[in-house]
């Protein structure tokens, strides 16, 4: 079983049945423009990322800590402006002219392989990818406009991270690229949607 695998498993095994409560708690925060599916989904996101889970003792008490802090975050960090959607990745490839001939050639490579590993998504994953991290629309949003499930853009959306964790992040739990498409949002091990 590979090591992704197990993450997945032992997420599903030691967090999944806490998220109720977990959400619950972060429900108690009065935060303007707070939106609790994104929380969850960066804490399942940083847990998938951690190199090693074994030393969790209290799986529950960790995540509560691990959703806090990017609460936290949240707060101190300046309201970022979305990127309007224009589905041309070229045209971010295109450097400013102050910009060296180094820098634009490194920024191109850079938007290109972005390009090239958002083009092995499948075609839903992508989209979901795009409307919820780009257009900035909530799961809510992404749901209603794609005629599918909540949970079917978490699935969706944890198939990119996941992905892109693996083509752009840690080593040691890269997934292969054909992967992808079975990995089911850390639960039902090898079930597609």
């Amino acid at each position: 079983m590979s090591e992704l695998w197990k993450r997945a498993a032992w997420i599903e095994e030691n967090l999944l049945p806490h998220e109720p409560r977990i959400r619950a708690w972060l429900s108690r925060y009065r935060i303007a423009e707070l939106d609790i599916d994104d929380v969850i989904q960066e804490m399942y996101a940083k847990f998938g990322a951690m190199e090693d889970v074994s030393a969790i003792r209290t799986p529950l008490h960790y995540a509560k800590t691990v959703a806090h802090s990017i609460v936290m975050n949240h707060i101190r960090r300046p309201r970022i402006v979305s990127v309007t959607a224009n589905g041309d990745l070229d045209a971010l490839g295109t450097p400013s002219a102050a910009a060296d001939p180094e820098e634009a050639i490194v920024l191109r490579q850079e938007v290109q392989a972005v390009a090239q590993v958002l083009a092995e998504l499948p075609e839903r994953t992508r989209e979901v990818l795009w409307l919820r991290r780009v257009e900035g629309l909530t799961e809510q949003e992404t749901a209603q406009r794609l005629a599918i499930s909540d949970r079917t853009v978490e699935r969706h959306l944890a198939r990119a991270i996941l992905h892109l964790m693996a083509r752009f992040g840690r080593k040691a739990q890269a997934a292969p690229a054909e992967d992808v498409g079975n990995i089911a949002y850390f639960g039902g091990a090898h079930e597609r949607s």
